[in-house]
């Protein structure tokens, strides 16, 4: 068992029990508003500190970069000598948490030379977990992902919600040819793109802590990524480039092929 694998496996308990934090607090959780304008709950903090906590004591050489601001950041390693660096999103869909809407996960990656090589992602309301390791497959609970997903004559893509950026040309024709979805997490879409529920996601201007888990989880099924930014989404420099937005159309490849030419076409 490789090293990689080795810490999914570790991982699995503790990023559950953080989970818990926020499944307890479901329904009662007191929002806030942050300078960009965003919500963010007690429930949010609660649960990054369970998390915190856990890689303190457990990986005490690792750097951490987290959506929430940190309480004690000293208590890890410097993210620009750390080797690795864990990189959290204590709950992606606050929107969503926050007024009582159960769509929403942790998601919890772990990066070493601009890598995602560990990702983990939970689904609380549900108990789903969608793991992987870099070559050692992805898993939804204890079920091995596999490379093809399931057959469907329906084309299901994943696509951001908009609000605070102006949206492709291509998706007024998806709507005529496909079914479109949002569930208010991004880190969602992509669990469901590695187990087959969808065929592929678009995403906007995401942030890392949104896609360093489901990046690692697709690839290590054959999800492959096309950049709508100016620079390919991994490797990254995590103490330059942490906080910059990224953006991907991703898929399998000959419907990533087909969506992205579309995607092109529609833009001329």
């Amino acid at each position: 068992m490789n090293t990689y694998e080795t810490i999914r496996r570790e991982s699995l308990t503790w990023i559950r029990e953080a989970g818990m934090v926020a499944r307890a607090r479901f329904g009662m959780a007191k929002t806030s508003i942050k300078p960009d304008a965003s919500p963010v709950t007690d429930a949010d903090h609660a649960v990054q500190a369970a998390l915190l906590d856990a890689i303190a004591s457990r990986y005490p050489h690792d750097a951490v970069l987290t959506e929430e601001t940190q309480v004690d950041p000293l208590r890890h390693a410097d993210i620009t000598t750390a080797k690795r660096c864990w990189v959290i999103d204590p709950i992606d869909g606050t929107r969503n948490y926050a007024r009582s809407v159960p769509l929403y996960s942790v998601s919890v990656a772990l990066v070493e030379n601009g890598y995602p090589v560990v990702g983990m992602i939970l689904d609380p309301t549900g108990g789903d977990m969608y793991s992987a390791s870099a070559g050692g497959g992805a898993w939804l609970n204890e079920r091995r992902l596999q490379t093809e997903p399931p057959y469907s004559a329906d084309v299901l893509i994943g696509i951001p919600s908009g609000t605070h950026h102006r949206l492709p040309a291509v998706l007024h024709p998806w709507l005529q040819k496909y079914r479109l979805r949002n569930t208010g997490s991004t880190a969602l879409h992509l669990a469901y793109l590695a187990a087959g529920g969808f065929d592929a996601v678009y995403l906007g201007e995401c942030h890392l802590w949104d896609v360093a888990a489901g990046w690692l989880i697709g690839n290590e099924v054959g999800v492959r990524t096309h950049s709508t930014l100016d620079r390919p989404v991994f490797p990254v420099d995590l103490a330059i480039d942490g906080h910059k937005e990224v953006g991907y159309l991703a898929a399998r490849p000959a419907m990533l092929d087909r969506l992205w030419a579309e995607m092109q076409a529609a833009a001329e």
